[in-house]
């Protein structure tokens, strides 16, 4: 398997985190409903449902109080036509199994229950509220193919996950375990193994959820931010993917292939320097569609987990920069490929998206005399512009939505940078490129910090030069002088200080051999 060293992301123009990118890319507005004009509401959470006939529906959660079954029929037009009331909250999240609809929230009240069996033939749907599991509220939950539930983040003990069996009667859920040696924000679970997202301790957990009296941990791994929000697992059981829910946070890409030793693979954002917060993210077919507040729904590629590239995305918030508003949630499973993601104050948003394959450019870096690899070279790979550090190994991986010829170039302190033109990216394949850079000649230089009015040299003195990737350091000698043995052609800042002595700042030394 391929591995590298953790690597974080950045999209830049010239090395500089850039912002904005465009709001709309492959993806587009199908329909919306608002729930302003409808409830006087904001909206909080959304999931999907599809009756026995394959019509499509979105179900959502209203901070005013209550769920809400929307049908997709004319998918341009959404339209209510259900609404189960329950207590106000700006936390509702859902899920199905077996045509009954369940929903916490942290209003209070317990677990609401729709039965959407009777669907499409009558929306005279019968609901209720569970209220006898000793305790009232709860944060999230999710349910399994074998219809057991987890809740997440109730109001009992820590707030850990409690597993209820749905299979007996859909409306009295069975306790038969918990999970409870952290707070679980949320979690989701695959075959017998769950994974469960510890926002306020900063990582998520593996656990061993065969026999649901006896949960068995199998391992943690601390999330980029340190405040896990969610997690969600690959296909295969081998990746998973986190949101951390901070100003500027990371979605991360994991390697569980072995719980006991989880290795980070990839931190990576949409917008880097907008300060748009991530919060939910899913996984379906290699990719992960992840919902951002004051930025949209967004769809990133992720069938090479250590190089991930983003591939689509809509804004379909009017707010910028760091809060919470804008996408709560999203859900990409619908048969018919759209994708329904909630924007708490726009509503109800439909979208149709192109999932394309990025094109990937991978290599690595090395002194083209030694050939050892170079660590913390920069490569930016051109329109759009995207950049990468190599690690200890030399490695580097970006890539592009956008297929063409690109312009590529490789820097780092202490070589001669390489421009390589003409570097062809096509979608769904992998472009090889490795550079050997050429090193820069360093040579000594020496000098002398000296009184500006006697002229007599000042011992011990503090000698700094500096420029965007190299930085040298010396203490002046007794007489003043100092020597630099190794040093790199180049402009640089200079400041020389020693206390009793007014500091000195000059900027544009050019420093060369000659």
């Amino acid at each position: 398997m391929f591995r590298t060293l953790p690597r974080i992301a950045f999209l830049a123009i010239a090395g500089l985190v850039c912002f904005p990118v465009a709001a709309q890319l492959n993806m587009s507005l199908v329909g919306q409903l608002s729930y302003q004009d409808l409830r006087n509401s904001d909206i909080s959470d959304i999931w999907g449902y599809v009756d026995e006939q394959g019509n499509e529906y979105a179900l959502v959660g209203v901070n005013g109080g209550g769920v809400s079954v929307v049908s997709l029929a004319v998918p341009s037009a959404p339209v209510e036509i259900f609404y189960f009331p329950g207590p106000g909250s700006i936390w509702r999240d859902l899920k199905v199994w077996n045509d009954h609809a369940y929903v916490t929230t942290e209003g209070g009240g317990g677990l609401a229950i729709v039965d959407l069996s009777p669907l499409p033939e009558s929306n005279a749907l019968t609901a209720q509220t569970w209220t006898t599991g000793g305790w009232s509220s709860a944060h999230n939950l999710y349910i399994d193919e074998n219809g057991i539930a987890y809740i997440s983040g109730a109001d009992r003990g820590n707030g850990g996950v409690i597993f209820l069996d749905l299979t007996i009667d859909p409306f009295e859920p069975v306790e038969v375990g918990e999970f409870d040696n952290w707070y679980s924000h949320d979690c989701m679970v695959r075959g017998d193994t769950m994974y469960a997202a510890h926002i306020s301790d900063g990582f998520f957990s593996i656990v061993d959820v065969s026999d649901k009296q006896s949960p068995v941990l199998l391992g943690t791994q601390n999330t980029g931010n340190n405040f896990t929000h969610n997690c969600w697992v690959s296909d295969d059981g081998d990746y998973l993917y986190t949101t951390d829910e901070v100003t500027g946070g990371w979605l991360g890409s994991y390697d569980i292939s072995d719980p006991t030793d989880i290795q980070e693979l990839q931190l990576f954002q949409s917008d880097p320097g907008s300060l748009t917060i991530p919060h939910n993210t899913h996984f379906i077919n290699e990719y992960v569609v992840t919902s951002y507040y004051r930025l949209g729904t967004t769809i990133h590629d992720v069938s090479r987990p250590w190089n991930v590239v983003e591939v689509a995305r809509y804004d379909h918030c009017d707010f910028v920069g760091d809060n919470y508003n804008g996408g709560w949630g999203t859900y990409p499973w619908l048969p018919s490929g759209r994708i329904i993601s909630s924007d708490i104050e726009e509503g109800l948003i439909v979208l149709d998206a192109e999932y394309v394959r990025a094109c990937w450019l991978e290599g690595v870096i090395t002194n083209a005399v030694t050939g050892a690899p170079v660590q913390g070279a920069t490569v930016v790979l051109s329109a759009p512009s995207l950049i990468d550090v190599t690690a200890f190994d030399g490695v580097y991986a970006t890539g592009s939505h956008q297929a063409g010829t690109h312009q590529v170039t490789v820097s780092a302190p202490g070589y001669v940078t390489a421009t390589i033109a003409d570097v062809e990216l096509v979608n769904g394949q992998l472009t090889l490129l490795d550079v050997a850079l050429q090193p820069l000649e360093s040579f000594a230089m020496g000098g002398a910090v000296v009184d500006a009015f006697s002229g007599a040299g000042i011992p011990d003195a503090q000698v700094r030069f500096s420029s965007e990737d190299l930085n040298y350091e010396a203490t002046a000698s007794g007489s003043g002088t100092y020597v630099l043995p190794n040093v790199f052609n180049g402009t640089y800042e200079l400041g020389a200080a020693r206390w009793g002595w007014i500091p000195t700042c000059s900027s544009d030394i050019t420093i060369d051999p000659s």
